[in-house]
């Protein structure tokens, strides 16, 4: 799989892995993540905006510089190519011919755009690596239902419905900075001046489709009936997911739970979960399961880090299956 040519001091193949913008929201905590992970890699770090210089960087605790991704990059030379941008720009055209011109180049879309949907499949874990993948971190509901999934698999479930409540950080950087000044514009009374994604978000909740969520849960749990929903809140971080499981006969609560417990995964806590709890950490946080009257639907909400479950820490776990090749 590896087209890797570089070697540590034992001569050990270091993987090459090139992440474009590292400064967005993602992508200072997916080279973080990605550098702990895999202390032996050789990493580039490339910028997409509009700004021909150099950028400066500070990823764990040290000043990088990260240049301009130009037409001439030989991205080919990676053995897998990370995305992390948070806006369109035309240095992407390098990305894109690129990958139009070798099929055999890892690339993962770690991005909050919606620009390479279409080439990438989603993907939870190290199974999805392989030579030429076009890979993307599934949604943070996801990785928390594949989590529960798993812990559960015994019960056998076979339906799942997801509510997806997210914060604006979904939009990147600038939708943080925006969301605070629509609240100061909303507290004074203004019309508000700028929209998140043509939406105004602050104190506010609102309705988005839930097909490509739907679509995303359906590819990875084929053998589920899978219903979902999505929400844009009002919050800057965090995202909030609320799961239905049905199951073909009362569910045992106490064993259910107990499995719950035991996932390495997953933290079950007595008390109720909020967001500033769960902000900055890569666990996923769970209320305790309540059942249908019927015993057959166990319910449950899940507060998780977005740019962590669902981000970094779901494209490192991707990139394990890379290095273990």
């Amino acid at each position: 799989m590896s087209r890797c040519q570089c070697s540590n001091k034992t001569g050990e193949n270091m993987p090459r892995f090139a992440i474009l913008d590292p400064l967005t929201l993602v992508g200072q905590e997916l080279t973080t993540e990605i550098k702990r992970k895999f202390p032996s890699a050789d990493i580039s770090l490339f910028h997409t905006t509009d700004d021909e210089e150099h950028q400066i960087s500070e990823i764990g605790g040290e000043a990088t510089l990260v240049p301009p991704l130009s037409q001439g990059e030989a991205l080919s030379e990676y053995d897998v190519v990370i995305l992390a941008a948070d806006r369109i720009s035309p240095h992407l055209k390098s990305l894109e011919q690129a990958l139009e011109d070798d099929d055999t180049i890892m690339f993962i879309d770690a991005s909050s755009l919606a620009h390479y949907r279409h080439l990438t499949t989603p993907a939870l874990n190290r199974e999805a690596m392989r030579s030429g993948a076009r890979l993307r971190p599934a949604h943070p509901s996801i990785v928390v239902a594949d989590c529960v999934l798993r812990a559960l698999a015994d019960f056998e479930p076979t339906k799942l419905t997801i509510a997806a409540i997210e914060p604006v950080s979904i939009y990147g950087k600038e939708a943080i900075s925006t969301l605070a000044h629509q609240a100061t514009q909303r507290l004074q009374g203004d019309d508000v001046s700028q929209k998140i994604d043509k939406r105004v978000a602050a104190f506010n909740m609102t309705t988005v489709s839930g097909v490509e969520l739907a679509n995303e849960a359906s590819e990875l749990f084929p053998a589920l009936e899978v219903a979902a929903t999505r929400t844009l809140g009002g919050c800057f971080h965090g995202h909030l997911t609320i799961l239905n499981l049905t199951f073909g006969s009362p569910l045992p609560i106490k064993a259910a739970v107990r499995a719950l417990k035991n996932a390495p995964d997953l933290t079950l806590k007595k008390t109720s979960l909020n967001i500033n709890g769960v902000s900055d950490r890569e666990g996923i946080f769970l209320t305790q399961p309540e059942t249908s009257s019927g015993g057959n639907i166990l319910s449950l909400q899940a507060m998780v880090d977005g740019l962590h479950i669902g981000g970094a820490v779901t494209v490192a776990a991707m990139l394990e299956g890379f290095a273990a090749s």
